[in-house]
């Protein structure tokens, strides 16, 4: 599948999906995962499961919408998420309130779409259809603490490497607002982050980082 295919297959499911909930939900639901990375430059294989955050304030309308049960999820390693599967046209979701990454036992991140979030989403056209993506340094952020690696069958650290290659407006100021948002006790994530981030090899990046110590 090339990535005109796979982005038609993401727009497809966000218009399947929107039609089984109610309209107030529609801009609540941002696209997250592989799909906003493809969305924000990323072109490794699609594995064709649509993710999405929403504000946890939402969990009983959206349970009461499509008839959910939103569960943590920890039959995988590296992530454990408060969500619901959702199944529908084909389609496949996870509906996510509270993304929980835990690269280390012990230690974790636990995102939301709160307010600060919310504010700095990105909305893009595709064709008659509009996407609304968590934004870039969020999703940067997600991947950067999984840290997993193809010898895993995973893209988080291509795909982190592909949001900073393509996309010129990203805020690393604000990417340090949200490590300190998510990611605390900065003593003990840091060094996590500094050591998924040395695989990068982008000089901002370490000044990011380099500041963030300095801090601690």
């Amino acid at each position: 599948m090339n990535m005109d295919q796979a982005k038609l297959e993401v727009i497809e499911a966000v218009k399947e999906l929107h039609t089984h909930l109610p309209d107030f939900l529609h801009d609540e639901f941002l696209l997250t995962g592989g799909a906003a990375a493809l969305f924000y430059g990323s072109d490794r294989p699609f594995s064709h499961d649509v993710d999405f955050m929403f504000p946890k304030k939402y969990i009983e309308a959206v349970s009461d919408a499509l008839e959910l049960k939103f569960q943590v999820f920890r039959n995988k390693p590296v992530f454990h998420s408060l969500k619901a599967v959702y199944q529908t046209g084909g389609h496949a979701y996870d509906l996510v309130a509270q993304s929980v990454v835990e690269p280390q036992s012990g230690i974790s991140c636990a995102f939301e779409l709160n307010d600060m979030v919310y504010r700095n989403r990105k909305e893009v056209k595709e064709g008659d259809q509009k996407l609304i993506l968590i934004p870039q340094e969020l999703l940067f952020l997600i991947k950067l603490v999984a840290g997993r690696g193809e010898e895993l069958g995973k893209y988080d650290l291509y795909d982190a490497e592909k949001i900073l290659e393509k996309n010129a407006d990203f805020d690393f100021g604000y990417l340090k607002r949200l490590i300190r948002e998510f990611c605390q006790p900065l003593k003990k994530i840091l060094p996590i982050l500094e050591v998924h981030a040395g695989k990068l090899r982008n000089s901002e990046l370490g000044e990011c980082f380099e500041s963030l110590r300095r801090s601690v």
